[in-house]
């Protein structure tokens, strides 16, 4: 099976849901595979991009930790099939000399790479079946527009942060929660 290592070009909010943008690394392939995920999924990404440090570890954070407690290392992450819209992926970690290798979905395999450092690599035949052509001029850096794009939700500023605000108080990211809660409060103020 033939694989390229990927990044995140994007995560959006669109029409289904928030959507993880996958673009492979070193190439010239414009191509992008959209992978839906839920929202405390997509808070657990984008935490890490941001650089945010929550109080308390969450989920993906504990997943490290105990890995790490128990002598393993994530080598990689490779998502290997897309059957019936759904995304496979796999975690292959490494404990002394053992390499060990378990299902799990992409979205919890992506978070958990970016906390480990970790490289994401995805298969060639998901590449070619979930990929989206992009156009040269809708190539921005690392911020791309899906050729086949996928309208937004026509939500409010005021409804993605009460969004946002309850998801950071799920995963108990009080710190955030505290930010939002205050820029609601900006927002309310100013309409």
């Amino acid at each position: 099976m033939e694989f390229f290592e990927v990044k995140i070009s994007d995560i959006s909010l669109t029409n289904v849901g928030f959507a993880v943008f996958l673009r492979p690394k070193d190439t010239e392939d414009n191509r992008v595979v959209p992978i839906f995920i839920g929202p405390l999924e997509t808070h657990s990404i984008t935490t890490v991009i941001d650089g945010t440090k929550p109080p308390r570890p969450m989920t993906h954070d504990l997943m490290l930790y105990m890995l790490t407690a128990m002598g393993a290392t994530v080598l990689k992450i490779t998502i290997e099939e897309i059957i019936d819209s759904t995304f496979y992926a796999k975690i292959q970690l490494r404990r002394d000399e053992e390499i060990l290798t378990l299902d799990a979905r992409p979205s919890d395999s992506i978070a958990l790479a970016l906390r480990a450092n970790a490289p994401i690599f995805i298969a060639k035949s998901v590449l070619d079946e979930a990929g989206i052509v992009m156009k040269e001029d809708e190539i921005q850096g690392d911020n791309i527009v899906p050729e086949k794009k996928i309208q937004a939700l026509p939500k409010s500023n005021l409804q993605i942060l009460e969004e946002t605000l309850e998801n950071a108080l799920r995963t108990e990211d009080y710190e955030t929660a505290a930010k939002i809660r205050d820029q609601i409060k900006k927002l309310i103020e100013n309409s």
